[in-house]
């Protein structure tokens, strides 16, 4: 496992902190009004001020303060699910990416971005190129829409791809000094730069991969053959030792693991 300035890079780090930390938050709205009312129902029947068309309304405030809680906990357990199953995906690609350690990549996950509260879910490393990859855990169909092109359920594929290519951009920006040094080690002229791609869990795409807006999103079965194919020139060791040791530098992670 990598570590970063004494820090483990844990997959899913992050995602679980922020499920955790959405149950310890203080209650919705929803409970300080519930709050608020009984306090003032209780306070009327205390100085007998309550009346008999009241009295009648307390089923009433019962069950619409019990609907309004219910909501509030489906609502708040719903955002702590999917953080979790973001964690689970997360887990899953990196089990995936061990297997390259062998072949002389260097893997990274959940390093935050400098500057941001935005994470990187997994930075790759290897022979095939410098790769920034996003975990998706997916439970709705993937289908092909005439206005909006590829979809997830009712959401739009492509729209979602901006996050992880400013994150590409963010991780180029900060090893553009490494990647003009490894390029020494590189034949020929051409640069490296930093390829971006998405590995989806859970939900089978088309022929197990896709081209969506000019990037690739793979099931899990096709990423590490889309990594050792890489994009560019292939990077000798000394040029993968020079990218990991400025990524163990500049970009921490996420979050100190305990």
């Amino acid at each position: 496992m990598a570590r970063t300035y004494g820090y483990n890079t844990v997959p899913g780090y992050s995602a679980l902190a922020e499920a955790r930390r959405r149950l310890a938050t203080a209650p919705g709205w929803e409970w300080q009004v519930a709050g608020a009312l009984g306090l003032a129902f209780a306070a009327g029947l205390v100085v007998g001020t309550l009346t008999r068309w009241s009295l009648l309304l307390l089923p009433i405030l019962v069950v619409g303060l019990g609907a309004g809680l219910a909501l509030t906990t489906a609502r708040r357990r719903a955002l702590v699910a999917s953080w979790r199953q973001g964690a689970k995906g997360e887990q899953q690609t990196a089990r995936l990416l061990a297997k390259l350690e062998r072949e002389g990549w260097r893997v990274f996950h959940d390093l935050a971005i400098p500057g941001s509260r935005v994470n990187v879910d997994h930075l790759a490393i290897g022979p095939g190129g410098v790769w920034v990859i996003d975990s998706k855990l997916w439970g709705r169909r993937v289908h092909w829409d005439p206005r909006h092109g590829w979809m997830h359920g009712q959401s739009a594929i492509a729209p979602e791809l901006n996050t992880t290519r400013w994150e590409a951009s963010e991780v180029e920006q900060a090893l553009v000094d490494s990647l003009s040094r490894a390029a020494r080690h590189v034949a020929g002229d051409r640069g490296i730069i930093v390829h971006q791609a998405w590995c989806v869990h859970g939900e089978p795409l088309p022929g197990g991969r896709l081209l969506v807006d000019g990037e690739t999103i793979v099931n899990p079965r096709h990423l590490l053959a889309l990594l050792r194919a890489g994009r560019g020139p292939t990077l000798p060791p000394a040029a993968v030792e020079e990218l990991a040791s400025m990524a163990e530098v500049t970009l921490h992670a996420s979050l100190p693991a305990s």
